[in-house]
């Protein structure tokens, strides 16, 4: 579950806390376990997507915020598996070629276009059960994608 409680002070002073977490080789036995190293995302830069479809790669998800403008419908789909865990692996402090199943990665969705957007999966994705990836016009949704395999068959599953 995300916890959205701290993304916005609606005094006036919004505040937005982006990280990635995960779990670097060797710090979680086999079968799993917690401990989790999490990667602050410093200030963050805005990906706006303004024409009818765009792929989403791990640096447009580590902004945490993706804002579709279209004016018709934007279909934003998420990069394949294997290349977000080779991202990770070579992007971040710490993060090695064996991220652990069950990293996550969170973020949102803007939809400012008049005809709304849909978030799609690349290959190796699919929809945790009871989530979708549409975004109505005007409306903003968390999305929280977590990988579940690492090796072989790279995979993951997105809940929103």
């Amino acid at each position: 579950m995300v916890d959205t409680s701290r993304r916005a002070d609606l005094s006036g002073n919004d505040v937005i806390v982006n990280a990635l977490a995960f779990s670097p080789a060797g710090t979680i036995g086999a079968g799993g376990g917690t401990g989790n190293i999490v990667i602050d995302v410093t200030g963050i830069n805005v990906v706006t997507v303004s024409g009818t479809s765009a792929t989403l790669t791990l640096a447009n998800l580590a902004s945490g915020f993706i804002i579709s403008t279209n004016a018709g419908a934007t279909t934003l789909t998420l990069d394949t598996a294997a290349n977000l865990i080779a991202a990770l692996a070579s992007s971040y402090s710490g993060a090695t070629a064996t991220t652990t199943s069950g990293t996550t990665i969170s973020f949102d969705v803007v939809s400012h276009g008049a005809a709304g957007a849909t978030l799609a999966v690349g290959t190796g994705g699919t929809f945790a059960s009871g989530s979708t990836g549409t975004v109505a016009t005007g409306t903003q949704k968390t999305f929280v994608l977590q990988f579940t395999n690492v090796t072989t068959a790279p995979a993951y599953n997105v809940f929103g």
